[in-house]
This record gives C-alpha cells, sequence and structure tokens, in this order.
C-alpha cells in the first residue's frame, strides 16, 4: 500500500547544519498533522522493507502498545 505523500525534490544548498535543520523544522510545520502521519508511517514501511519485511506487516515480530498513565 502507497500513501499518497507527495516528496518535494527540489536540491537546496545550506550554508549549516543549523539553517538545514531551521528549514526542515519549518517544512514539517507548513504541512497537516495528518501529512505527518502519512510521511511517519511511509518512513516506517520503507525502513521495514530495507529489512526486507512484507510493507503489510504479517511478518512483524514485535507490538507496539500505548499505556496511559493514571493522573497523580
Amino acid at each position: 500500500m502507497e500513501i499518497g505523500v507527495s516528496m518535494d525534490k527540489t536540491i537546496r544548498k545550506f550554508n549549516s547544519f543549523d539553517e538545514m535543520k531551521d528549514e526542515e523544522y519549518r517544512y514539517w510545520a507548513s504541512v497537516t498533522p495528518a501529512e505527518r502521519f502519512a510521511a511517519g508511517h511511509q518512513f516506517s514501511v520503507e525502513g521495514y522493507r530495507s529489512y526486507g519485511y512484507p510493507a503489510d506487516g504479517t511478518e512483524l515480530k514485535r507490538v507496539a502498545v500505548r499505556i496511559e498513565q493514571a493522573p497523580r
């Protein structure tokens, strides 16, 4: 399954690492939460594929669990 996230393939030259990180922050702040979530999912899928796992997760051995801490 491919997620419909377009990729900007513009090449930019930065004078410093900090300048690059500032641009990266501005980019992610400019996209919607749904686009950020879709991009994170796509990064995960590509990471699994790079290790030879299928993108649908059928062979994954670990499970992510969310645990909420009770208020104190």
